[in-house]
């Protein structure tokens, strides 16, 4: 049996009619060929989509012989099967009529695609056939075209907090992830295209600050719930010029729900903090830790506080415990209080905490001078110039030197003065002494806001659960990292929205994975192998997913019938398949 293309004339056009075809023999004994099915005409059937749906139907049947590359897959499946992904979207988003791929099963195959290939979203068909997810996932490359990707997308965007709520509580349940700690924090993706027509109910892409520091850019901004373990338990997507304070104020109600039956500790940087938000957050009975914006204006009270009053804080983190004492970083604190009055109008004292740190300070400090020497140079470039030049026009000198002391506000340190003599223009400059101390006197300060008391938490481990933000940073990284989220094109910002909804997800994955590993090896630390040279290394899922690159399987045709041949393993890559209990990396035998 065989597929056919018949060619038909009408009405002086050419036409092409697939028909399925199969062979026999007559009553003498000769071959014959009767058509079994007209399937229809092939322009017809491509259009509709209805010949990649029979393709595919054909490989789920008949998986085809050949090399496919596995990668993390075995990793990623299992975790996707316990957490229900499937069965989350499906519920969330459900499909009227029959159809060859739900909405759930497209969207774990994004994720898959996003964790085993994480390039440009580009050819995802390509990748799934190399990849053999039909195997894996029951998702022929032949249906994931981009049509049907773009109506998963269109689909999931309007639930997108209801998914990511769902998938957060299935990993709790089912991964023992505790969510009575969460670290909150922003990151901006990029992205390209104008997006004039933008659907006013998904987050707009629009042009903001970018935690990138690249300026304003056309972007959307994310944020992640890290817990106190690493795993980024919940993301959500906002407009690229909204405010997040704001976000985060209709957030805390559902981050409060996640931690349920526990009491929620909320650990956040400055965006949290907003008279409202912690009014709020206080209110609803969360606690929370968060730094201080300096638009509250306590600098002025933090300098005027006596030496005495200052007490060496104890932390150390675990970068700096391989120092010698005398290089590691010191922290000095002292304590106050804030008063706020939020929207009910209720005056409520929270506790501050100043905080001196030794390692920010040398930042600070760095930072100016690098800046300080290059201004100094665009200076010296512009004088130089004058010199070899002086009769230029005052005005585009001044702007000139304006130019060069913007940055980083030089200009708050660099005094400039532009002269006139007999028609040549003169440029000095100095540094302001003054002005530098006063600010080196800042250089290290910062506050954070609680409402624990000292007997609830101590200021030790008050700077301790702060200095735990990195690990919302760490899980930014990622996302913009190993999982590739870099500036895209999409049709519409409904699309754009779900896509990094769907990495912020894979990004949970990625966590848990990490998590599982650790926890099995445990009281060991590191993995042999994970490192080039065959270093020992503490298992992250980036060097967890780095180890599986390239790997995969043969499928041969035998006397036996398929047959898969695996890659052989390196040591590393076996102890993490047995730390997670998956047995292989064929799908016929692994975590498919």
């Amino acid at each position: 049996m065989y597929v056919r293309l018949q060619k038909v004339r009408q009405a002086g056009k050419t036409y092409e009619y697939v028909h399925i075809v199969e062979g026999y023999r007559d009553e003498d004994g000769k071959v014959r060929h009767r058509v079994v099915a007209n399937l229809g005409r092939r322009d017809r059937l491509k259009d509709s989509g209805a010949l990649d749906n029979l393709a595919a139907a054909f490989t789920r049947m008949d998986p085809a012989p050949g090399r496919y590359l596995v990668g993390a897959l075995p990793l990623v499946v299992p975790v996707l099967d316990r957490l229900g992904l499937v069965g989350i979207v499906d519920r969330a988003l459900p499909m009227r009529g029959r159809a060859q791929l739900t909405h759930g099963e497209v969207i774990a195959a994004l994720i898959a695609n996003r964790l085993s290939a994480p390039t440009p979203l580009y050819d995802v068909a390509g990748w799934a056939n190399a990849y053999g997810t039909n195997e894996w996932l029951g998702t022929p490359g032949a249906l994931l075209n981009d049509d049907r990707l773009g109506r998963a997308l269109d689909a999931l965007a309007p639930r997108l907090d209801e998914v990511a709520s769902a998938v957060a509580l299935a990993a709790i349940a089912n991964f023992g992830a505790d969510a009575a700690r969460l670290h909150w924090d922003f990151t901006s993706v990029a992205f390209c295209g104008a997006y004039a027509d933008a659907d006013p109910d998904a987050p707009r892409v629009g042009f903001g600050h970018s935690s990138d520091r690249l300026g304003h850019r056309r972007q959307l901004k994310v944020a992640h719930a890290t817990t106190a373990a690493g795993i980024p338990l919940f993301g959500r997507v906002v407009a690229g010029s909204r405010h997040e304070g704001a976000e985060t104020g209709g957030l805390l109600e559902r981050l409060r729900a996640l931690a349920e039956p526990k009491k929620l500790l909320l650990v956040a940087d400055s965006a949290l903090v907003t008279k409202a938000n912690l009014a709020a957050a206080d209110a609803a009975g969360i606690r929370f830790v968060s730094r201080l914006p300096r638009s509250f204006d306590y600098e002025a009270d933090a300098l005027a506080t006596p030496d005495t009053e200052w007490k060496p804080l104890r932390y150390c983190s675990e970068r700096s415990r391989r120092l010698a004492p005398a290089k590691r970083p010191s922290f000095r604190g002292s304590e106050a209080s804030i008063d706020m009055a939020g929207p009910d109008k209720i005056t409520r004292s929270f506790r501050v905490l100043y905080v001196y740190g030794s390692e920010e300070a040398g930042a600070a400090q760095a930072s100016r001078a690098k800046l300080l020497s290059r201004a100094e140079d665009a200076l010296a470039r512009i004088g130089r110039g004058l010199e070899a030049k002086p009769r230029q026009d005052p005005e585009k000198v001044e702007r000139r030197v304006a130019a060069a002391v913007a940055k980083g506000r030089v200009g708050n340190w660099l005094r400039t003065e532009i002269s006139c003599s007999g028609g040549k223009l003169n440029l000095r400059w100095w540094r302001d002494v003054a002005a530098l101390g006063e600010t080196e006197r800042r250089d290290g300060l910062y506050a954070l806001v609680t409402n624990m008391s000292a007997r609830q938490c101590s200021a030790d481990r008050l700077l301790a659960l702060y200095k735990d933000q990195a690990l919302s940073e760490r899980a930014h990284h990622f996302l913009k990292g190993p999982l590739a989220v870099r500036p895209v094109f999409l049709k519409s910002n409904r699309r754009a929205a779900a896509l990094v909804g769907v990495c912020s997800i894979a990004l949970l994955v990625y966590g848990l994975i990490e998590a599982e590993t650790r926890q099995a090896i445990e009281p060991a630390r590191t993995i042999t192998g994970l490192l080039p040279e065959g270093r020992a290394a503490r298992p992250t899922a980036e060097n967890i997913f780095k180890a599986f690159t390239g790997l995969g399987f043969q499928r041969a045709r035998t006397t036996g019938g398929l047959e898969e041949i695996p890659d052989p393993l390196t040591p590393a890559q076996q102890a993490i398949l047995d730390a997670l209990a998956i047995p292989s990396i064929l799908p016929s035998q692994g975590g498919a």
